[in-house]
């Protein structure tokens, strides 16, 4: 075996030491894993945004422990081992990348996502033998904003898209307006059924918001992220006078006015 061969065999014997050996390792299950395991996914993406590499190392490394013990864990129970996860990649690899291994053309991604998703398509079926269909294996647990992006994307790959980002626009200014006309004046309390369809229609227009972004290439979640951030930054200047004095509304307004100004 080569080096990183070894190194990894290695690993996952630290792993199934840990399991036999530790007490909180001892009492980890599957769905107690699931909230650490997202973390650190966040955690690798916060270093590439920094270009933190040595961060990222780290990070990779963790991700991976989640990966290991998961398999571990499986093994236990006699449902798959890691060379299965490993095994199962590396063929599915191989089989949706024929223009690679095999002697079919690609001669852009478009065409590579197409042949993608013909493979993906004729690879199974879901539970009960129902076929699956191509938004069905989009993680209902991701991030609502990177979930429509992904949706939107699939869609269009087989033509379901607006031809331009005007259409998209337009679909945008429509949710707006059937939200107004859903709003109540300020004397009038909203009724839960007003709660409900409200609710909805603010949904539709995020989702149209995210396809402007997507016609524009942009990503929707990195947008709102970094809107995040900004405000986050410039709140910061705000709570430090707060610490000092009260301010009115209007000051806090005036001072997020100034503070907007010095950043430009």
């Amino acid at each position: 075996m080569n080096k990183t061969g070894d190194t990894f065999e290695s690993f996952i014997d630290i792993v199934r030491r840990l399991r036999q050996e530790c007490p909180w390792d001892r009492e980890q299950t599957f769905e107690t894993l699931k909230p650490y395991l997202v973390e650190e996914v966040y955690e690798a993406l916060q270093a590439i945004d920094d270009k933190d590499f040595n961060k990222l190392a780290e990070e990779l490394g963790d991700m991976l422990l989640h990966v290991v013990m998961l398999s571990v864990f499986a093994e236990q129970a006699k449902k798959f081992k890691i060379d299965d996860v490993i095994n199962s990649i590396a063929a599915k690899m191989v089989r949706r990348h024929p223009h690679v291994f095999g002697k079919a053309k690609a001669k852009d991604k478009y065409a590579v996502w197409k042949r993608w998703e013909k493979i993906k398509r004729g690879e199974g079926r879901g539970t009960k033998g129902r076929r699956k269909g191509m938004l069905d294996s989009i993680p209902r647990s991701l991030p609502a904003l990177y979930r429509a992006d992904k949706v939107q994307r699939r869609a269009a790959r087989v033509g379901f898209d607006w031809d331009a980002v005007a259409g998209a626009w337009d679909k945008v200014h429509e949710e707006l307006d059937e939200i107004h006309e859903i709003m109540p004046n300020a004397e009038c309390r909203m009724t839960n059924e007003g709660k409900i369809r409200l609710k909805e229609e603010l949904g539709d227009l995020l989702f149209s918001v995210v396809n402007v972004a997507r016609k524009l290439d942009l990503d929707a979640e990195e947008a709102l992220q970094a809107a995040n951030n900004k405000f986050m930054r410039r709140f910061g200047q705000i709570e430090k006078k707060l610490q000092k004095k009260k301010m009115t509304l209007a000051q806090m307004d005036a001072l997020w006015d100034k503070v907007k100004a010095a950043e430009k």
